[in-house]
């Protein structure tokens, strides 16, 4: 038991090395790199498209449920003033970036594995090699750095959508008009919680992008290895995803903490 323990988080950390070392190779080449930006816009239109009509109906939902669970716990307590306010400061501090992370895992980072990782079984990255071009630059940047971009335009629209889709919910449900709802936003959504929110939502979207493309590139074993990477990207991502939310919560807390030392901001 205690070597099958060992050999698991020996096994974790080279994991966590080796997928940190390809995301560092891939930045170095993306920063020598000037002729790559058509290829990333490609690629973020592909994820945009792929992905918005998937945001867009888990946004409405997730919105939904998110203010009718607020208002029942500040109904008991007569605080209904504050449902507006709390429920947009979950949804940008934790539930958007988390939300977007997940559903870029599960739609195109499982499709970059497997697209990738069919490029390396049937020869083609060797190929490209072969050809005197660099893989990195041709097929991973540009899949990183758009799958980077573009959860953060995911995450707009999606807290866009609801964010008012929780307003009309309140209207309808539990009475709570759109005037009212929106007064306490700035109380409790103010630049810092935004700003929590995008990085939360960059750190995410990193991790999804370096380990699906790792997974992919590294595939191995034909058919069956790229399955086998297909289902370890979606797997590890969410593993990863729930590790970093926990030390990027902390790291931020944290720093909001010490600024309001320094600054004696409250």
């Amino acid at each position: 038991m205690i070597t099958y323990v060992k050999n698991t988080g020996f096994d974790f950390l080279h994991e966590i090395g080796a997928i940190t070392s390809f995301f560092i190779q891939a930045m170095r080449t993306f920063r020598k790199t000037k002729d790559n930006y058509d290829l990333i816009t490609t690629q973020i239109s592909l994820v945009l498209t792929r992905s918005y009509t998937t945001v867009m109906i888990a946004g409405i939902f997730v919105g939904a449920i998110l203010v009718l669970q607020f208002d029942l716990m500040l109904r008991s307590y007569d605080a209904q003033i504050f449902l507006g306010g709390l429920n947009t400061s979950a949804l940008v501090r934790e539930i958007g970036p988390l939300l977007i992370s997940f559903l870029l895992a599960g739609k195109i980072g499982a499709y970059s594995a497997a697209e990738l990782g069919t490029m390396r079984v049937t020869e083609q990255i060797d190929a490209i090699e072969c050809l005197g071009t660099n893989p990195i630059q041709y097929l991973i940047v540009p899949r990183m750095v758009a799958i980077m971009i573009s959860s953060l335009i995911l995450l707009m629209f999606g807290l866009v959508i609801s964010i008012f889709s929780a307003m009309l919910i309140a209207q309808v449900f539990c009475g709570v008009n759109f005037l009212r709802f929106a007064s306490s936003i700035p109380r409790f959504t103010g630049l810092w919680t935004i700003s929590s929110g995008f990085i939360k939502s960059l750190v995410y979207s990193t991790i999804v992008a370096s380990v699906a493309c790792y997974k992919g590139y590294t595939a191995t074993g034909g058919a069956r290895g790229v399955g086998k990477a297909v289902t370890q990207a979606s797997v590890y991502v969410c593993f990863y995803i729930v590790i970093a939310n926990f030390l990027t919560s902390y790291f931020l807390d944290f720093i909001y903490e010490m600024g309001r030392l320094i600054f004696g901001i409250y």
